[in-house]
């Protein structure tokens, strides 16, 4: 295998010129972002903006309902008015006539059970009449025996501050801390499900259109899918770039406050990840001549980074748990779940020695197979290929 830097580059300079002229590219990278803030936004705002809500209640137990409330949610004041029933049928028909947005009913034995039914036309109530119920019940159970400083120590019992303790010392923890894995894993999954959108599409429009023989012509199969990893990599990570922009205020106030070590951990494991299922990505992609049979092989590597995101609170809660150790060091899922662990603990450095070098092997292996597949792949136009005529490309001599 004799690689030329020169065609290399040439080719990953095409691919990105002719990617980013792409009208998915646009609609995916400025506008598909955009329209999701925007109706996060307004949805955000709607859900709070509500001015008045009328809840009924039949009340056994004895609390001091007032007849009205004013809740702060966000600047948006809500006004809950609170009507009495003594028939709990008769609330029931309210509810179902819209004259009341809910029925509270609380019972005689409510100490001993707990108990409180809320009836309401929705499946969820709406959370600001739970939350203003709670602060009742509070009050009413400890009125009289608490003074005003334990009561409001009840109301909000932790100002919590963590400290991971590790041989080089003790840090604080803060919430952006625990946020960025997070962060890190949906950026991943969207950076592969993109990548794998735009290989996809551009190999088989190549194919289609002949245009793949005519740059077979001018570089060796080798060197034309380094050049198209390279090109079509920095396309998805231009499309990264534009996305952290829309979160650059963010960034910009909490970027300081975010461990510096966890960050380069991240990034190289984003890296590690980028490579490994790019090259396989495009390898398997020159197989296909359309897209809706590239699917139904790529689908499946693209739907094994939801087995990290499945698992994430398992991960999070429990890193050391055999199966957090088992999905890091399988490359398809170590990226999002080394990550994930060494978030919330100190993870051994043999564990992360041999999960960095089974990534660095793994992504020599997808690259020799990749080159494999793609010089047969890219003169192929085999329509139906089953997933045994590639495994018999893959082991043909």
């Amino acid at each position: 295998m004799k690689l030329d830097i020169k065609k290399i580059l040439t080719i990953g300079k095409r691919e990105i010129l002719s990617n980013i002229k792409r009208k998915q590219f646009l609609i995916a990278t400025i506008i598909g972002p955009l329209i999701i803030i925007a109706l996060a936004v307004i949805g955000s705002f709607m859900m709070f903006d509500i001015k008045e809500i009328k809840v009924g209640y039949v009340d056994e137990f004895g609390l001091d309902i007032p007849n009205k409330v004013i809740e702060n949610n966000f600047g948006k004041n809500t006004t809950i008015y609170f009507i009495k029933y003594e028939n709990i049928e008769k609330g029931k028909e309210d509810v179902l006539n819209k004259s009341i947005d809910a029925l509270i009913f609380i019972p005689r034995d409510y100490l001993d059970s707990g108990k409180i039914i809320i009836y309401s036309t929705t499946k969820s109530p709406n959370p600001i009449i739970t939350d203003t119920l709670n602060k009742f019940l509070l009050k009413k159970l400890l009125k009289g025996k608490v003074d005003n400083k334990t009561y409001n120590r009840v109301i909000n019992p932790m100002n919590l501050e963590i400290y991971s303790v590790s041989k080089k010392g003790f840090e604080k923890e803060t919430l952006l801390s625990q946020l960025l894995p997070i962060g890190f894993v949906f950026l991943l999954y969207m950076a592969i499900s993109s990548l794998s959108g735009i290989i996809v599409s551009s190999i088989i429009e190549e194919k289609q259109n002949r245009v793949m023989e005519l740059l077979l012509c001018y570089a060796s199969a080798e060197n034309l899918m380094f050049g198209k990893i390279l090109g079509i990599s920095a396309v998805g990570l231009l499309q990264i770039g534009i996305w952290l922009l829309f979160a650059l205020p963010i960034i910009v106030i909490y970027a300081v406050k975010v461990s510096l070590s966890l960050t380069i951990f991240a990034l190289v494991y984003f890296i590690l990840g980028y490579l490994f299922y790019s090259s396989l990505l495009c390898g398997f992609s020159s197989l296909f001549s359309h897209p809706k049979d590239a699917s139904q092989l790529i689908s499946p590597i693209i739907i094994i980074q939801i087995i990290p995101i499945m698992f994430m609170n398992t991960i999070m809660v429990n890193p050391n748990h055999y199966m957090a150790k088992i999905l890091s060091y399988i490359p398809f899922t170590a990226p999002y779940a080394v990550v994930l662990r060494a978030s919330v603990t100190q993870l051994p450095l043999t564990e992360i020695v041999l999960s960095t070098a089974i990534m660095i092997v793994s992504i020599a292996i997808s690259f020799i197979l990749s080159i494999k597949l793609f010089k047969i792949g890219v003169l192929l136009y085999e329509e139906n290929l089953t997933l045994k005529r590639v495994i018999k490309i893959i082991f043909k001599k």
